[in-house]
């Protein structure tokens, strides 16, 4: 999926918060608004409402380029025909991040807009989002609705910034056929099982387990850090700690790895080239890979499933597109009750996106009939239980730039010092860290 490799989001507006899969918002006009316009994230409540709104227009822009883009517009065309009084036109395009910052300069920002879960605090500091808090309140959007880590990657410095639709986790693909040739019917769950079949796998011009030095590299190694009872950073997102002991278990195990099941010195894509000529038993990458590496396209049994635990504790790295309200000089309270409307509505009837590879970060989304019957999304999904998220610290992602170099800088073998490698990592990454703070300051502004 083109927009995982870039680490995005934005404020989500306060869907009405997800009830159940099947159960579309009722098809009504907006909400109408208050004599007085309410403050940013303040919509007006019911009594307060004086007159109608008529037909309420939105402008709804997202990533989605892709091959996920028809599924969301499909969505959005489903809306607009189930709510004659609420018009949405969405807007998905390259350069995302790029053409928010230009819009926000010339107060364009389009009504609602997509954002992914690390780029949330960011743009909140950036002053571009809006927070939401009341609204969610006022509509019994809590978090019990969700995993605890993709609800918290909307709350930035005390507030609600963003509602999550998807969850986007690490996955391994396998050959289901390489598996049973060698006596194995089950993939593995446990690192006992995946270095026993790995081991088996890797005979002749066959591998047992291809890992690139390129993206998803950090990913994996994120992954592997938490499964080992570490972090990337210290928890107000201050200092880089992924050159603790867990960090040197977690990138030693990833060199061990591909020393015994892989081939060496992979660049980024090599793993799944090579994975689909049918020589390889298990990689690991993104959910959305899925239509990638398996199904008709490829001639064997390719199979998608949870990432085993390697770690004493189960983790799983993943990403969220998270919807959010952008900032306007004017707020418009029709808008903002349109956008509710429609944000739960998306929220809600999230199994459509599934069908493009995701998982709906809504619990009663996942728990609903119509999910469990898409595969293998339906079989991945028990794993965004455990997935995690950057602290919600602007400009975070920067900080991860040297912890991806020295990562790759290990698996391809410039850098033979694992512990070495990781503590110069953390040493420039506290740097960026102490600029960012000074960048973008110890609270965001009011909007």
């Amino acid at each position: 999926m083109k927009t995982i490799r870039f680490v995005l989001p934005l404020l989500l507006i306060l869907s009405l918060v997800l009830s159940a899969c099947g159960t579309p918002a009722a098809t009504q006009s907006p909400a109408q608004p208050p004599a007085e316009q309410p403050a940013a994230g303040q919509p007006a409540s019911g009594q307060e409402q004086t007159q109608s709104c008529g037909v309420v227009e939105l402008q709804y822009w997202n990533p989605f380029t892709g091959p996920d883009g028809p599924y969301m517009g499909e969505m959005v065309e489903a809306f607009n025909a189930s709510h004659p009084d609420i018009k949405v036109t969405m807007t998905s395009q390259g350069e995302y991040y790029t053409q928010l910052a230009t819009a926000a300069a010339a107060d364009t920002l389009p009504d609602v807009a997509i954002l992914h879960a690390d780029q949330i605090a960011t743009h909140v500091f950036r002053n571009m989002l809006r927070p939401m808090d009341d609204l969610v309140a006022e509509m019994g959007i809590s978090s019990s609705d969700y995993p605890a880590g993709v609800w918290a990657a909307g709350e930035v410095a005390g507030r609600r910034y963003s509602i999550p639709l998807d969850i986007h986790p690490m996955t391994m693909f396998y050959n289901a056929d390489l598996l049973k040739q060698a006596g194995f019917e089950n993939p593995p769950k446990t690192r006992e099982e995946f270095e026993k079949i790995a081991a088996a796998l890797t005979v002749g011009e066959n591998k047992g387990f291809n890992i690139t030095g390129g993206f998803p590299v950090m990913q994996i190694f994120q992954m592997l850090l938490h499964q080992f009872g570490g972090t990337e950073f210290s928890a107000d997102g201050t200092q880089a700690t992924w050159n603790s002991e867990a960090g040197v278990k977690a990138l030693q195990w990833m060199k061990d790895a591909q020393t015994k099941y892989s081939e060496p010195n992979l660049e980024v894509d090599a793993e799944l080239n090579a994975f689909k000529t049918g020589t390889v038993g298990m990689i690991w990458n993104g959910i959305w890979q899925t239509t990638n590496v398996t199904g008709a396209g490829v001639e064997f049994n390719g199979v998608a499933t949870a990432v085993p635990q390697i770690g004493p504790q189960m983790a799983v790295w993943a990403g969220s597109h998270q919807f959010t309200l952008p900032v306007h000089r004017t707020v418009d309270p029709c808008k903002d009750r349109a956008a509710a409307i429609f944000i739960k509505y998306m929220v809600e009837n999230s199994v459509t996106w599934a069908k493009a590879g995701q998982i709906p970060a809504s619990n009663s989304v996942r728990a609903s009939a119509e999910f469990k019957a898409i595969q293998p999304q339906a079989s991945i999904a028990p794993s965004v239980e455990y997935a995690f998220f950057p602290p919600a610290v602007p400009g975070i992602t920067d900080a991860f730039g040297p912890l991806g170099e020295a990562v790759g800088a290990v698996m391809n073998g410039t850098a033979t010092d694992i512990k070495a490698a990781l503590d110069d990592a953390a040493k420039r990454a506290n740097e960026i860290l102490v600029q960012n703070k000074a960048t973008y300051g110890d609270a965001p502004k009011a909007p």
